[in-house]
Formats: structure tokens, C-alpha cells, sequence
């Protein structure tokens, strides 16, 4: 992939190169046409590396689409595509495995969690830059209670931009290990995962009034965490706008952060 520099825009095809942009990028990207067939990909002798790189890179697609779904509730929060970088931080998690070969490691998500915590969906604004003052959380049981502290605007709380209100969303939820499978399925977690994530969110508040601390509490985590699993949890700041009777929050606005990984 490479990047158009210059004052040149242009979106499209030219001769044997695609031009095109792509959000969280001012850049224009462009990629040259064609390349080997799927079919030569598949099953040539000299692409064996390459199809060692694509399983492993199917791999962490399926980890990432995991987490992405724990952090769905935030994600009109975020300005840029995640997936990608979600997917490159997985990278080191899934080299860290030495019982498999290379085409087959797992991404053992739970015994590197740490890896993923302070993960933000925001490159222009983040929360740490909006929110001076650290967020805590605590795991009580089957919920996440997470402690908001007071906030004084142009103190310990900065508003990038002029919007008029704001509001917290949290988020947590259980991300499986990711294990290679020999019977064409791919990557998998292990056994059935049907778990969902929980949200709770804060009432609307002014940005120019002080607020006192804010708790939100996240119930519906299993009682017993398996042990190939780890907890996610996230927070976001939404800023919104008045529009008629109603806020409406105000998209690419905000941040989102993952606050802890268990």
C-alpha cells in the first residue's frame, strides 16, 4: 500500500492502479492491480509462506471481530478504522505461541491481556486529553462498577469542541482465545461462545455546568470466568447536540478507551 503525496486528488482507476481514501487517512491510497490468482495462492509450492501468513492473519481477523463486538457501543465513537490496528497488536500475542507451527498459532488473548488495555479508538482526540483525571473500575462479582469523578469544566474536563452536552457509555464483555482448527473451520474459540456484551450509559449532562462523580455499573458477567477468556472493559465520552425535543450524539466526536483487561 502506499500513499499519494502532493496536491494531486484523485479517486479511481489509472492504468493498472486503484486510487482511493479511506477514513481516519487525509491521504489518497493507492494499490496496483492484479497479482497472482487465488487459485496460484492456494496451492503453488512457492506461496506455502504466503498461505502460512494469510491462516495466521485469518486468526486474528477472528479475535479482532470478537473484541470489536464488545466495543460495538462505542464504536460511532471512533475516528479511524480500528480493525486494522486492533489486528496488528494481536500480532506479537499470536508469535508469543511456541506449541504450534508457524500457518497454525493460536492468539492466547488471556494469558497477554494486558497487551490490549488502554487500546483507543481516537486519534485526534483521546480520553485521557478530554478526561484529566483517571477513570477506576472495579469487578464486584458478576458486574463492573466503574467510578466517574467530579468534573469542572476547564479544569479536569476539556471539550473538544463547541458541543453542548456529553454523556458516558461503558461497555464490558468476554473475549475468547482464538484456537487454530484442522477441519476447515479455521480459527475458533473453543467449544460454544454465545456471550454478549453489557452496556450502561450516563444521563445527558451540560458541558459548561460542573458535575459530581458519576458510577455506571455493568451487570450480566458470567459468574465464573473459563480460563481461556479475559474481560474487556471500555468507557467513551459521546458529546451530542439539540436537535428538536431531543440530544442526538454527534458521530467521529468523543473518545473510547478499553480502561481493563482480566
Amino acid at each position: 500500500m502506499a500513499k499519494l503525496e502532493g496536491n494531486i486528488q484523485i479517486t479511481g482507476s489509472l492504468d493498472n492502479l486503484s486510487f482511493y481514501k479511506m477514513r481516519g487517512s487525509d491521504k489518497i491510497i493507492v494499490r496496483r492491480k492484479g497479482g497472482p490468482s487465488a487459485e496460484q495462492v492456494r496451492k503453488a509450492p512457492n506461496f506455502e509462506n504466503t498461505r502460512r501468513n494469510n491462516g495466521e492473519f485469518g486468526g486474528r481477523a477472528a479475535a479482532t471481530a470478537l473484541i470489536k463486538q464488545v466495543l460495538n457501543p462505542l464504536r460511532f465513537l471512533a475516528d479511524y478504522n480500528i480493525t486494522g490496528p486492533l489486528n496488528a497488536l494481536l500480532k506479537p500475542i499470536q508469535h508469543m505461541d511456541t506449541d504450534n507451527d508457524w500457518g497454525q498459532r493460536s492468539i492466547i488473548i488471556s494469558k497477554n491481556a494486558r497487551l490490549l488495555q488502554g487500546f483507543s479508538l481516537n486519534r485526534r482526540y483521546q480520553l485521557d486529553t478530554i478526561l484529566r483525571t483517571p477513570v477506576l473500575y472495579s469487578l464486584k462479582q458478576q458486574q463492573v462498577v466503574i467510578d466517574i469523578p467530579e468534573l469542572l469544566p476547564g479544569l479536569n474536563f476539556i471539550t473538544p469542541g463547541n458541543y453542548s452536552w456529553y454523556k458516558f457509555i461503558a461497555t464490558a464483555g468476554i473475549i475468547p482465545d482464538v484456537y487454530y482448527r484442522d477441519d476447515n473451520w479455521g480459527y475458533q474459540p473453543k467449544g460454544d461462545f454465545n456471550y454478549q456484551p453489557s452496556v450502561d450509559h450516563s444521563a445527558w449532562f451540560p458541558t459548561n455546568a460542573h458535575a459530581g462523580a458519576t458510577t455506571l455499573t455493568i451487570d450480566g458477567l458470567p459468574e465464573v470466568k473459563p480460563e481461556d477468556h479475559s474481560i474487556l472493559i471500555a468507557i467513551g465520552i459521546a458529546f451530542g447536540t439539540m436537535q428538536g425535543t431531543e440530544i442526538q450524539p454527534v458521530k467521529y466526536v468523543g473518545a473510547g478507551k478499553v480502561i481493563g483487561m482480566e
